[in-house]
């Protein structure tokens, strides 16, 4: 607390400084459904017909997907973490889309030695609201972390629900697509000796397709943690891949955190490897 500031004008600013962040991810959201409602509109206006889709889907968000990836992790306390993780999602009708995704992990500890085994289960519900002729699609989802990790030290020890918007955009002249979402975090139950999570994250990925089947992707990614007085963490992942007759992408993606150190979403540095099959 700031000297000379007494504990009703801090609980004040912090309830301040709340509400605001809360109004902010409102608004945002507001304004991201107005946009892309406006965007189907004039991609309707103009293309009646509907964009043919590449082998396999290329980067399509409507198709039947594998990843598999494996993740190194250095986090700000020097222990790290090693992640291989397959993820599955798949369309159960034309709107709806089940995506599950199950971690492996390896954790080091401060005292030495390391824990190994399975983290936590999430799984995703997701409705198409928004699918143009041009493909642009909004999709509106609730995802669940469920706490299923062997060992404490491997998940959160809790059950999070998390609403989520997430877009996709395709600007075929500047070979770039995007998606956009908007997620936020709140605990249902678990563990109450462990912490809860409350957090609202923006990310803005983007694609960008280079020459021979080559693309770069940016995915910076903007987290206000709700449950420690709205402290903002920044991340940035920068990944390079290439397409593989069309369906089969194979990537390697280092990151690290811009601002807002030792909150529980920073870290020092991290290096993926994987692989996503479009069927």
């Amino acid at each position: 607390m700031i000297k000379g500031m007494s504990t009703n004008a801090g609980v004040t600013s912090v309830t301040m400084s709340s509400h605001l962040v809360r109004m902010v991810m409102i608004s945002f959201f507001l304004i991201s459904v107005f946009f892309f409602v406006y965007v189907e509109r004039s991609f309707a206006a103009e293309d009646s017909v509907a964009a043919k889709p590449s082998k396999g889907g290329g980067l399509d968000p409507t198709k039947k997907k594998l990843f598999l990836r494996s993740e190194y992790r250095k986090l700000e306390n020097d222990t790290s973490s090693l992640v291989g993780e397959g993820l599955y999602e798949l369309p159960l009708t034309n709107q709806w889309y089940l995506r599950m995704s199950a971690p492996f992990k390896r954790n080091t500890a401060l005292a030495g030695g390391s824990n190994i085994g399975l983290g936590d289960i999430t799984t995703r519900i997701s409705y198409l609201a928004i699918n143009t002729n041009a493909g642009t699609r909004l999709f509106f989802g609730m995802e669940n972390k469920w706490d299923t990790a062997t060992d404490t030290a491997l998940g959160g020890g809790k059950y999070t629900f998390s609403p989520v918007v997430t877009g996709f955009m395709r600007f075929p002249e500047a070979k770039i697509v995007t998606f956009p979402s908007v997620q936020y975090v709140d605990t249902a139950g678990g563990d109450s000796a462990r912490a809860d999570s409350n957090n609202t994250t923006i990310k803005g990925t983007t694609v960008r397709i280079l020459t021979d089947g080559y693309y770069l992707l940016a995915d910076p990614a903007f987290i206000w943690d709700h449950e420690r007085n709205d402290q903002s963490t920044g991340t940035f992942d920068l990944e390079y891949g290439r397409f593989v007759e069309g369906k089969t992408m194979y990537y390697v993606r280092p990151g690290t955190t811009l601002w807002g150190d030792s909150t529980p979403f920073s870290f020092k540095w991290n290096i993926e490897f994987g692989m996503r099959i479009f069927m």
